[in-house]
């Protein structure tokens, strides 16, 4: 099985290639082989701006600066910010998963 290494795109260019992959997808039919690696490439991208940090608007704007989405988000009143939640499953928040352990290693 081929692995989607996305790690050394930056954000724009995560964006612009999540949004080229669904593009694809959408112009292929819903039982055309292509769609399986178009979604496992989709996947890949999602979980890497959700590792990121990243946020991400429904029309698949990606941007690190939350300034940024805020403002696209007002001046484009029917998007919204996608949930990313999906990919963190069984992942405690990052504020959480140190809380209460010594680093000291006392």
């Amino acid at each position: 099985m081929r692995t989607h290494d996305v790690s050394e795109l930056s954000a724009a260019e995560l964006s612009d290639a999540r949004r080229e992959l669904a593009v694809s997808a959408s112009l292929s039919r819903p039982d055309s082989p292509i769609q399986i690696p178009l979604q496992a490439q989709l996947l890949a991208v999602d979980a890497e701006i959700a590792t990121r940090s990243v946020k991400i608007c429904s029309c698949g704007m990606a941007t690190d600066d939350a300034e940024m989405l805020e403002g696209h988000l007002f001046e484009q009143p029917g998007h919204e910010e996608r949930d990313l939640g999906r990919y963190f499953a069984g992942r405690a928040p990052e504020d959480q998963r140190y809380r209460g352990m010594n680093i000291n290693g006392g």
